[in-house]
C-alpha cells in the first residue's frame, strides 16, 4: 500500500500583509485632490444634498518641521522661534486666532516645552468632510466600510429602479483616500433611525509593522455621542495631514476639481452641492463664466447614437457654430462610413452606447470680444482654469484628471502643445464627454480613478473622438486660418493703394496750382472746379482709410475695402498719368499762347470729370451702400462702368459693346440686389482685360475688343476680350492671392473679387469653353438666384 497521506492537500489561501493596505492605497489614490474628490463623491452617493469640506491649516508645516528642528538643537532661541511661528501663520486666520498661537509660543518656557508646543500646533491641523446622508449603523460601518473593496454600491447599481439618483462610486476603494490625506482619520456616523453616533479610529502607522497581517490589526467601531431624533450623516476627520495646505493648495484644488467637478455644458445645472471653507472662510466655487463662452471662436456639438440619430443610418453628428454668426455647420457620418473608416464592428459600436461631446475652442492669439468687457490677460487667465481638451462626465460627474493640462487621454497634442495661433489642441480647448452608467456600461474608470480603463469600447470613444472628430474640426481651422491670412494680405494692400492715392492726388493739386498762374482770369473758374474736384477726391480716400481701422474684425468689409483701395489706385493712377504729362507741358506752356493754355485745361478738366465719375462708381462700393439692397438696371449699370473707362479705351484702342442675350441691346434687365457686387468685380475684370489685350491680340485678330454679355436666363454677365487669353491649369489659380501673370501684378484683384462674389452667392470663373488656340477668354459671374 502507498503513504496513507498522498494525494491529500492542506487548502491554503492568501493571507494580506498590513502594510499592503498602504501600498494600495498610495497607488489607487495618486493626489491629494484625488483623495478629496473621492471623499466627496461617497457623500453624494450617501444621498446628501449638500457636502460642506473644512480645512484648518493655521500654519505652514513646512516652517514649523524646520523651527522644530532648530530649537531641537537649540539653533535659535525663543525670541527668534515666537518671530518664526508668527510669520508662518496663514494671513486667512480670523485675527484674533493668530493672536491666541502667538500668546501660546510666548508661554513656553524652555527649549523642550516650544516644542511640544509646535507638535500641538500641528496636530491641530486637520480636514473635515462632513455629509446629511443616509449615514451608516454599527453593522454599516463593520460589515461594509471596513470591507475594502466591497460590492455593496455595485449591486445598488444594478438593482436601481429608473429615475433613482445614480450612484457614483463602485469599487469601495475610495475611503483608502483618507491615509492620503493624513496619518490619523476618524469616522463618525449615525442613520435616522439610530439613537447613537457610532465611531471608527484610524492610526495608519499601525499598519506599518512588517510582521503584521491585515486581520491582526485591530480597529473597532465604537460607540460616540448620542444622536438627536432624525439626525443622519457622516462626518470623516482627518489629522497630521500629509501635507502643507496654503490658500494657493486650496485654490488649485477649487480650480482644478472642484470648478469642474460638474460637466460646464450641462443643460440643467443645479447650485453648486460643495461648500469649502479654509480657516473658517468659505472658498468661492464659480462655474463656466457665460462671458468667457462668448470669447470663443466656435462651439461644437458632437452626438454619437450607434442605433441611429433622428431615426437615420447617421450615428455621429458634428454641429459647429463660428462666434457672431447665426447659422450652423453641419457635418454627418453614417454607420457604414464610420466602420469602414475605422475598422470596427457593429458590436463594438453598440457596446459603446450613446454619448454627447460638446467644446469652447478659443484662439489664443485672438483673445477678445466686444461683447466682453475683460482684457486679453483676464480672459486668458480665466480660460488657463478650464483649458485641457474633452473632460470625460459620468452622470455629470468628472472622471478624474480627464480634460486637464495634465491629462491628454486622446493623444491629441503634439510638440506644438502650446501653439497660440490656429491650432487644436487642448490649451486652447474647453470640453466634456457626456457618458452615464445607464448608456455606457463598458466605460468603466480605471483603478486609480484617473481616467477610463482601457478596453475596445474606450479605444472606440477616442478614435471617434480624437481622430475623426478633431481631424474634422482641425479642417475648419485651418480653412478659417487661410481666411485671416488673406484678412491681412488684403488689409496691407489696401494701405499700401490708399497711399499711393493720397500721394499722386496732393501731386496733381500742386500741378493745378502751378498751372494757375498761367491761367487767363476768365478761365480760372474751370480751374477752381478741377481743384475742389481734387480735394473730394483726397477726402474720399481718407474716408476709405478710416472705416478700413474700423474693420479690423470683419473679414468681408476688409475685403471690399481692399478692393476699393485697389480700384481707386487705378483711377488715381488714371489721373496721375495725366497730370504728370500736364506737368511736362508746364513748360511749354509758360512760353505759348494764351488758346493753348485754356486747351490743355479744358482737357485736364475734362479727364478729372471723368475719374471723379469713376469715383462716384467706386462710391457704390462704399461701406454705407455695402449691403444695400436696391432695384436697377442691371444692363445700364455694365455699360455705365464701360463708359467710366471710355477714355481708356479711346488712348487703348479697344472697342466695347454690351449684349443682352446675345443682342446688342439698351433694353433694361432690372435686379434687386447689392449694387456694388457688380461694380466691384467688373472693375477689376476690365483692368484686367485692357492690360493684355495691350499685350498681344488672339490669333488672326486685328482690333482690341472687350465684350460684356448679360444673360438672362442664365443670370450670368461675362468680360470677354480678344487678348492673349489663359492657359487652361491656370484657370483656377488666377483667383489665389499673390497668383499674377503681369510682371508687376499684385495678384489680388481677381481673388478679392470672387471672394466677395462668393460672400453675396454668386460666383466668378472662367467659362469653360476654349477658343480654337485652347485658351479661355471669358469671365462668368454668376448672379445670386435669390436677388435676381
Amino acid at each position: 500500500m502507498g503513504n496513507a497521506q498522498e494525494g491529500v492537500y492542506m487548502a491554503i489561501g492568501f493571507r494580506i500583509a498590513a502594510r499592503t493596505l498602504k501600498h494600495l492605497g498610495g497607488e489607487l489614490i495618486t493626489s491629494d485632490d484625488v483623495a478629496l474628490n473621492e471623499l466627496i463623491k461617497n457623500a453624494f452617493d450617501a444621498r446628501s444634498p449638500r457636502v460642506q469640506v473644512h480645512i484648518n491649516a493655521a500654519v505652514d508645516l513646512s516652517a514649523l518641521e524646520l523651527i522644530g528642528e532648530q530649537v531641537q538643537a537649540k539653533e535659535i532661541d525663543k525670541i527668534e522661534a515666537t518671530e518664526r511661528v508668527r510669520k508662518a501663520i496663514s494671513e486667512e486666520l480670523p485675527p484674533e486666532e493668530r493672536m491666541l498661537i502667538i500668546a501660546e509660543a510666548k508661554k513656553c518656557i524652555n527649549h523642550q516645552e516650544f516644542v511640544s508646543f509646535l507638535n500641538s500646533l500641528r496636530s491641530q491641523q486637520y480636514i473635515t468632510v462632513e455629509d446629511k446622508g443616509c449615514g451608516m449603523t454599527e453593522d454599516d460601518l463593520s460589515d461594509r466600510f471596513l470591507v475594502i473593496g466591497t460590492p455593496g454600491k455595485l449591486k445598488q447599481k444594478k438593482d436601481a429602479l429608473p429615475g433613482e439618483p445614480v450612484l457614483l462610486g463602485e469599487k469601495g476603494i475610495g475611503r483608502l483616500s483618507m491615509m492620503r490625506l493624513g496619518g490619523t482619520a476618524s469616522v463618525e456616523s449615525t442613520t435616522h433611525n439610530d439613537i447613537l453616533w457610532h465611531r471608527i479610529d484610524f492610526r495608519w502607522a499601525d499598519f506599518d509593522d512588517p510582521d503584521l497581517y491585515l486581520d491582526q490589526v485591530t480597529v473597532e467601531v465604537k460607540k460616540s455621542k448620542q444622536s438627536t431624533p432624525g439626525e443622519k450623516g457622516t462626518k470623516v476627520v482627518i489629522t497630521d495631514l500629509t501635507s502643507n495646505w496654503t490658500q494657493e493648495k486650496v485654490d488649485a484644488f477649487i480650480h482644478r476639481y472642484m470648478r469642474r467637478l460638474q460637466d460646464p455644458f450641462a443643460s440643467v445645472r443645479k447650485p453648486y452641492p460643495i461648500d469649502i471653507y479654509f480657516n473658517g472662510k468659505r472658498q468661492p466655487i464659480s462655474s463656466l463664466p457665460k462671458w468667457l463662452k462668448e470669447c470663443a471662436q466656435f462651439v461644437a456639438t458632437i452626438e454619437f447614437n450607434p442605433s441611429g440619430l433622428d431615426g437615420t443610418d447617421v450615428i455621429l453628428r458634428r454641429v459647429l457654430s463660428w462666434r457672431a454668426t447665426s447659422s450652423e455647420e453641419v457635418r454627418t457620418w453614417s454607420r457604414k462610413e464610420l466602420s469602414n473608416q475605422l475598422n470596427v464592428s457593429v458590436e463594438v459600436f453598440n457596446q459603446l452606447g450613446r454619448w454627447t461631446a460638446r467644446c469652447l475652442w478659443f484662439n489664443r492669439k485672438s483673445l477678445t470680444s466686444n461683447e466682453v468687457d475683460f482684457n486679453r490677460n483676464q480672459i486668458a487667465e480665466e480660460l488657463n482654469h478650464w483649458c485641457g481638451g474633452f473632460a470625460i462626465y459620468r452622470d455629470n460627474f468628472r472622471v478624474g484628471k480627464t480634460g486637464g493640462m495634465d491629462d491628454d487621454w486622446l493623444e491629441w497634442d503634439s510638440g506644438a502643445l502650446k501653439s497660440k495661433g490656429f491650432a487644436l489642441n487642448r490649451y486652447q480647448t474647453v470640453g466634456s464627454v457626456s457618458i452615464s452608467s445607464e448608456m455606457n456600461p463598458y466605460l468603466i474608470d480605471s483603478a486609480n480613478r484617473e481616467r477610463l480603463i482601457s478596453c475596445p469600447q474606450q479605444e472606440l470613444l477616442k478614435h471617434i473622438l480624437g481622430g475623426v472628430v478633431v481631424q474634422d474640426l482641425r479642417m475648419h481651422i485651418n480653412t478659417i486660418k487661410e481666411a485671416e491670412a488673406k484678412m491681412l494680405i488684403a488689409e496691407d494692400s489696401t494701405n499700401e493703394s490708399l497711399k499711393k492715392s493720397e500721394d499722386k492726388l496732393k501731386k496733381t493739386i500742386k500741378i493745378v496750382n502751378d498751372i494757375a498762374q498761367y491761367l487767363p482770369k476768365e478761365h480760372r473758374g474751370k480751374l477752381m472746379e478741377i481743384r475742389e474736384t481734387l480735394h473730394s477726391q483726397v477726402e474720399y480716400v481718407n474716408t476709405i482709410k478710416n472705416s478700413l481701422s474700423l474693420s479690423r474684425e470683419t473679414r468681408v468689409e476688409l475685403l471690399e475695402l481692399a478692393n476699393i483701395g485697389l480700384v481707386v489706385e487705378i483711377v488715381i493712377h488714371e489721373l496721375s498719368r495725366l497730370t504728370e504729362r500736364t506737368g511736362e507741358l508746364l513748360a511749354e506752356l509758360k512760353n505759348s499762347g494764351d488758346q493753348e493754355v485754356v486747351t490743355v485745361i479744358d482737357n485736364l478738366r475734362s479727364q478729372i470729370i471723368s475719374t471723379n465719375k469713376r469715383i462716384r462708381t467706386v462710391d457704390a462700393m462704399s461701406p454705407s451702400g455695402r449691403n444695400r439692397k436696391e432695384r436697377y438696371d442691371l444692363v445700364a449699370q455694365v455699360a455705365g462702368i464701360a463708359s467710366g473707362f471710355k477714355n481708356r479705351f479711346k488712348r487703348h484702342q479697344i472697342s466695347s459693346s454690351v449684349y443682352l442675350d446675345g443682342i446688342e441691346s439698351n433694353e433694361p434687365m432690372n435686379v434687386f440686389m447689392v449694387k456694388g457686387l457688380i461694380a466691384q468685380t467688373l472693375e477689376n475684370l476690365i483692368t484686367n482685360s485692357i492690360y493684355w489685350v495691350q499685350q498681344g491680340l488672339k490669333p488672326g485678330e486685328k482690333e482690341r475688343e472687350i465684350r460684356f454679355d448679360v444673360d438672362s436666363r442664365a443670370l450670368t454677365v461675362s468680360v470677354t476680350d480678344n487678348g492673349p487669353g489663359v492657359d487652361p491649369r491656370y484657370a483656377k489659380e488666377i483667383f489665389k492671392p499673390y497668383f499674377s501673370m503681369r510682371r508687376k501684378g499684385k495678384g489680388l484683384g481677381l481673388y478679392i473679387a470672387s471672394e466677395l462674389v462668393q460672400y453675396h452667392g454668386g460666383k466668378i470663373f472662367m467659362d469653360e469653353s476654349v477658343d480654337d488656340d485652347g485658351r479661355h477668354r471669358t469671365f462668368t459671374i454668376e448672379l445670386p438666384k435669390d436677388e435676381v
